[in-house]
């Protein structure tokens, strides 16, 4: 069997879960209320959630360029911007090609070279993992319904983040790759090469990880203007960001397509507590979906541009 045929096999098996998931899901809520809920949101408030996403993203941008200039790279703001709109474009549209995070190596590996390009993106996918775990373990210790589950997730994310960054940070090699003279023992040693320059600069890992510490909680925002749209009962912040927190590592899980089926099931079964119907839970975290989504369209169109005038190959 081909690769690209096993590609397409799995992305299809991954469709097939989500779509069973989100079956479950819509059969076990009120399908009328759903419809009410939706038809019940407010434009203006979806105006309001477009520029909250917008204003997270440009902060992932800025996590990601302080770990570039730590490498020596600079690219302005606003492109950093661009390129993250493209990868979330890659995200949400194109799960069997080369990602997003790939396409943002590529993008920014013209400045740089695409390894360091690439070890900037991992080192940045890292730190957001870290600041996640971290801000969900305090949200739920604060928390009013404190779920034991989302305890155990975010401690087992946390130091599997923590273990990985120093495993890049370090520039670890295997020892079969230090000897070997091979094409892909040469882009481990330029990877880990890339990870040490990172190192060198902890001002730069700092500011990295406070600015992904500001986007995670951006991301409840966007999720907390979601519902005022609705005009639900507004969550308190620790009670936000435990729920997001949780509900964005098991989107994470690579089982179903983006997260879907999922992130709706972690909804429905963290804000049952606070008295949200399987109904409204699961339009939150469609409407959550689809709006970024949205956002992300405009990547489309800018990844046409910037391949036609940088000739990016893919």
């Amino acid at each position: 069997m081909k690769k690209s045929e096993k590609k397409w096999i799995g992305t299809f098996i991954k469709i097939v879960i989500s779509a069973v998931l989100l079956t479950i899901l819509v059969m076990s809520a009120d399908i009328e209320e759903i419809g009410e809920a939706l038809a019940g949101f407010k434009a203006p408030w979806g105006v309001a959630v477009i520029l909250a996403i917008a204003l997270s993203v440009y902060v992932s941008a800025l996590k990601w360029g302080e770990l570039l200039k730590a490498q020596g790279v600079r690219i302005s703001s606003p492109k950093l911007f661009g390129y993250y709109i493209c990868g979330l474009f890659f995200n949400n549209f194109l799960p069997s090609s080369i990602g997003g995070d790939g396409a943002r190596a590529i993008l920014a590996g013209q400045e740089g070279g695409t390894v360091g390009g690439a070890a900037s993106v991992v080192m940045e996918r890292i730190l957001a993992t870290v600041t996640l775990a971290i801000l969900g373990l305090v949200s739920a210790v604060f928390s009013r319904h404190p779920a034991g589950i989302v305890l155990i997730l975010m401690g087992t994310i946390l130091a599997a983040g923590l273990l990985l960054a120093v495993v890049q940070l370090t520039g670890w090699v295997p020892e079969r790759l230090k000897k070997s003279e091979g094409k892909i023992a040469g882009v481990w040693k330029t990877f880990a090469l890339k990870s040490t320059e990172i190192r060198r600069h902890p001002k730069a890992i700092a500011i990295s990880l406070l600015e992904s510490l500001i986007f995670q909680i951006l991301v409840a925002v966007v999720v907390e203007t979601v519902i005022a749209g609705l005009g639900l009962q507004l969550l308190p912040l620790p009670d936000l960001c435990m729920v997001v927190s949780a509900s964005s590592v098991l989107a994470m899980v690579p089982v179903g397509l983006n997260g879907y089926g999922l992130r709706e099931g972690s909804y429905a079964f963290l804000l049952a507590p606070y008295g949200y119907s399987t109904a409204q839970a699961l339009t939150i975290s469609v409407l959550y979906a689809l709006f970024v989504t949205l956002f992300s369209l405009a990547g489309g169109p800018l990844w046409l541009v910037l391949k036609k005038k940088k000739e990016i190959r893919t």
